[in-house]
């Protein structure tokens, strides 16, 4: 059973580094592939590597219902509309 833990930490860690010297437009596009591949498979993806997985699926862009950046200047500066 260890040789098997074993394997996949050096799976992880090769996956890790070949991901790393990718763009993040093509790691994004490669980890959402191998994500839809299977709910297993993103399954995997999920609580293998969240890092990747989260740049890959969660958007970076705030909420619906969040301040525009010209509104969050505004707060920061304590200025009044």
């Amino acid at each position: 059973m260890r040789s098997l833990e074993m394997a996949e930490k050096h799976l992880a860690a090769a996956i890790v580094e070949r991901f790393a010297g990718m763009s993040r437009k093509e790691r994004v596009a490669k980890i959402r592939k191998l994500a839809s591949a299977s709910a297993g498979d993103e399954k995997f993806i999920r609580e293998t590597f969240p890092d990747l997985y989260r740049e890959a699926f969660l958007s970076p862009r705030p909420v619906a219902g969040g301040r525009s950046e010209s509104g969050r200047r505004r707060a920061r500066s304590g200025a009044r509309r």
